[in-house]
């Protein structure tokens, strides 16, 4: 199963989630509480839920639960209100959390993370591996400020858009299959590319930079857990809160996905006339040729019946 599929997976039962019809027993395999605890706006609230629900069943958390994801919604608290907020001392105090910084900070990924991106000029990422990073306050001041960091941030998500949305130099099996060598690199550099989003996300000169990822189809299949149609989601969210909803709907023909507007929709919630005012638009881009416009279909399909689940490409 790629990406693609598991991606419907992950938006339903966001939406399942939002509207308040998701249930733990639900979330029985390891898949569905990745897309879980990834997605859902309430983090904090997400990771007791599978916690205690995992004890009930006297499995023990993380053999069920992948540390990266543990680790990027921590990585967001952070960022959002700072090492010395209560949500993130809340989080620290987790033994399960601290176990996931210490799994994901060895020192085997900081030389990983530092060889996979030798002449990126990006040092200062290289934080992002370090545990003390997450454990001490004045480590993270340097992450969470900008004039420090955007440099970096930018350089890497230029490389990522070349590399793995634009292909170049990607290495594949055949036409549409990544080499394996290729999906660790980018599963490696995953942790900096979200952290980058999220900072380029943070001020108005990321907006050009957002649009290239959130506009780009990806250059293979995305691996299982879709973390790179993930990432393009989060980015066309960032540049959404930036642009706000009428600037944003003007590009439809660039962020036509219907990924984009279903996720948005679940995170931020469009108004009945923002609906049809997408209603409209969206029509404007339909034509006769299915091929050409199955997105626009489907997000024309969703639009039109609120009750219609979400779908892949």
């Amino acid at each position: 199963m790629c990406g693609v599929c598991t991606e419907q997976i992950a938006l339903n039962n966001l939406c399942d989630e939002m509207h308040g019809n998701l249930q733990m027993k639900y979330l029985g395999s390891i898949l569905d509480r990745y897309f879980y605890l990834r997605e859902t706006p309430d983090f904090l609230t997400a990771f007791d839920k599978v916690k205690r629900s995992l004890a009930q069943k006297r499995l023990p958390f993380f053999s069920e639960v992948p540390h990266d994801v543990v680790l990027y919604r921590g990585l967001e608290i952070l960022l959002e209100h700072g090492f010395s907020s209560a949500q993130y001392q809340q989080l620290l105090k987790k033994q399960l959390y601290r176990e996931a910084i210490v799994a994901t900070c060895s020192e085997e990924n900081r030389k990983a993370f530092v060889a996979a991106t030798e002449g990126l000029d990006i040092e200062l990422l290289g934080l992002l591996y370090d545990a003390e990073t997450y454990f001490w306050g004045e480590r993270s001041k340097e992450l969470r400020t900008l004039a420090n960091v955007l440099s970096a941030c930018r350089n890497l998500l230029k490389h990522y858009i070349s590399w793995w949305l634009d292909g170049k130099g990607l290495q594949k099996e055949d036409e549409y299959c990544i080499s394996s060598d290729e999906h660790s690199r980018f599963y490696l550099l995953c942790r900096a590319i979200y952290f980058s989003i999220l900072m380029v996300g943070s001020c108005s000169a990321g907006k050009k930079m957002l649009g290239a990822i959130a506009g780009k189809d990806l250059m293979g299949i995305p691996g299982a857990f879709g973390e790179d149609l993930w990432l393009n989601r989060v980015a066309a969210l960032k540049l959404f809160d930036l642009e706000g909803f009428d600037l944003f709907l003007k590009q439809l023909s660039v962020y036509k996905s219907h990924r984009h507007y279903f996720y948005i929709d679940q995170m931020r919630g469009f108004t009945e006339e923002q609906k049809q005012m997408l209603l409209e638009e969206v029509t404007r881009h339909i034509e006769d040729d299915y091929a050409e416009n199955a997105s626009s279909l489907r997000l024309y399909s969703w639009v039109t019946d609120p009750h219609w689940p979400f779908q892949g490409y």
